[in-house]
């Protein structure tokens, strides 16, 4: 029943595909592996040099450091869940799907994309709300757009928004554990910018 309702709602994305050239072309624009990728990283970096006061680069520092754990540990559960279920793309299971990009072979749930990117965002968010709601509409845009332009059904993307927050959720969260693995980290890096 949910994954018949999970088709239905793809058709209903999906089927406005080939109906406008411009959104065509911003859908595939916004699908892409490079343009949104390069945006939330470009967010990564700000926070990352912005901080005035040592206190504020000090929080912004362990902001990027948990946003690239958070995707680094949330992209390991994605592959391990693609070792036991697959389940194939809206191309593959429906010939009459209009594909705007290129046919990824992976498993199509949970969306690596979505996990990536909800994961960077939730991170960004949890660290510097202001900064992070940037984030997580770069993030909504790009799960949006896999589903208009055929590569992912709407409850891959949806699972790996889910998994990609709840791991950077988990992660932003476990002060104690993980503030001093933050601070070790950053005198190294920081040593490493020094020397």
């Amino acid at each position: 029943m949910l994954i018949r309702l999970d088709e239905s709602v793809f058709r209903a994305i999906n089927g406005l595909a080939g109906r406008n050239r411009w959104v065509d072309g911003l859908a595939q624009l916004a699908v892409n592996d490079y343009l949104l990728p390069s945006a939330l990283a470009l967010i990564l970096v700000w926070l990352w040099l912005r901080g005035r006061t040592p206190a504020e680069r000090e929080a912004d520092c362990g902001t990027v450091i948990n946003a690239v754990a958070a995707q680094f540990v949330a992209n390991l559960a994605v592959k391990a869940v693609n070792l036991s279920y697959f389940r194939a793309r809206p191309f593959d299971a429906d010939p009459s799907t209009s594909l705007l990009f290129y046919r990824p072979w992976d498993s199509s749930c949970p969306s690596n994309p979505a996990t990536f990117g909800f994961a960077v965002a939730t991170a960004v968010y949890l660290g510097s709300p202001c900064m992070g709601r940037w984030a997580l509409g770069i993030a909504a845009v790009w799960g949006v757009a896999r589903v208009y332009c055929g590569v992912h059904y709407p409850l891959d993307v949806m699972l790996g928004a889910g998994l990609g927050a709840s791991v950077a959720y988990w992660l932003s969260r476990r002060s104690a554990s993980m503030d001093s693995t933050r601070r070790w980290l950053l005198a190294v890096l920081r040593k490493g910018m020094v020397a």
